[in-house]
């Protein structure tokens, strides 16, 4: 398990690059939705297995705020689908971040039970959160 989280970590920070801050935002949730994804073809139907299962939210849990970090004033670009208001409306902005990573928290923790209702709900959670920001603070692709 240290190993994946080691891996995750490393592989978020070999996102980090010159590329510009669009392209290093999007990097980063697509490191977000590597771990995120897995555990929703598993709950889904395609064999849920629980210390895979695990791993997954751990690598979530690791990587979940890193993204939040680079928007930074005035970083809208050519590739960047963030919307003004992520700086006009700070407060609602940082309310979703803390909504979405107190989700990615819960499924951690739920991960951990055998409770297979409690686990779909908290992955529900975090994909509702991963909405809820979108609707509000990312635009169409350019």
């Amino acid at each position: 398990m240290k190993k994946i989280l080691l891996l995750a970590t490393l592989a978020l920070l070999a996102t980090t690059s010159q590329a510009g801050p669009g392209e290093d935002r999007q990097k980063a949730f697509k490191q977000v939705l590597r771990s995120f994804e897995p555990m929703g073809v598993m709950l889904r139907g395609s064999g849920y297995r629980k210390d895979a299962f695990i791993q997954h939210a751990d690598a979530l849990k690791t990587v979940a705020a890193a993204p939040f970090g680079q928007f930074k004033p005035g970083t809208i670009d050519d590739v960047s689908r963030a919307k003004p208001a992520i700086w006009s409306e700070p407060a609602k902005w940082k309310a979703e971040q803390d909504k979405f990573l107190l989700a990615v928290g819960q499924l951690q923790k739920s991960a951990r039970g055998d409770d297979l209702a409690a686990i779909r709900r908290d992955y529900g959670a975090v994909a509702a959160s991963c909405k809820a920001c979108h609707d509000s603070f990312r635009g169409p692709m350019r």
